[in-house]
């Protein structure tokens, strides 16, 4: 996993605990570093991505959560750190961020909003540019506008012809329910006229 990366004695240690304490909860350091990124990972979602869910256009959504990891890093060293470095030895940001994003691809796919051939590939894209974009402001390599250019540039890579618009909508809360809710708004006086929706 990587010159660098910690072992289980370095665990056991930290914690206090005996060795085999460790193997009550984890066969291996990878396990405890996946539990942990998961953690780190949907508290994160809980707190700060939840809104996003509600949009209706997943390239706002794939966009916000960009900028959003991206601005996490810059806010929170601490938790950044966590996340990259776990997701460069172990695996990419716990387990809700990358259901949610393929969640998010085979919607934008299905919508004709991202003209890409792979779905692994394009989640790939997404992960790796969000990555590499959280590690730049945290080693303080990047300007202040990073979390948009990042996200621009990982639209632009999904096919979004608008990707640089997107890429700059508001992440305040009430700007992205007032989003969400203008769609649904459309949705419901279509549906009243007996048209389609979409």
């Amino acid at each position: 996993m990587g010159p660098d990366a910690p072992t289980i004695d370095d665990f056991v240690a930290e914690a206090g605990v005996a060795r085999g304490s460790f193997y009550n909860y984890f066969r291996t350091t990878e396990e405890l570093l996946i539990a942990v990124a998961t953690d780190v990972s949907d508290q994160f979602l809980t707190d700060d991505i939840r809104l996003v869910r509600d949009l209706p256009d997943p390239a706002d959504r794939v966009g916000c959560s960009v900028r959003a990891y991206i601005r996490l890093a810059a806010s929170d060293s601490t938790r950044g750190w966590v996340i990259v470095r776990i997701a460069l030895i172990a695996a990419p940001i716990g387990t809700s961020m990358p259901t949610l994003l393929a969640e998010d691809i085979a919607a934008g796919m299905r919508e004709r909003r991202f003209t890409v051939q792979s779905a692994q590939a394009a989640t790939d894209i997404v992960l790796g540019a969000g990555l590499m974009g959280m590690r730049s402001v945290l080693r303080g390599d990047a300007a202040p506008d990073h979390a948009e250019t990042v996200a621009e540039m990982v639209l632009l890579a999904l096919g979004v012809p608008d990707a640089a618009a997107v890429a700059r909508r508001s992440l305040e809360p009430d700007a992205i329910a007032q989003r969400a809710a203008a769609k649904l708004g459309r949705r419901g006086a279509t549906e009243v006229r007996g048209e389609d929706p979409c």
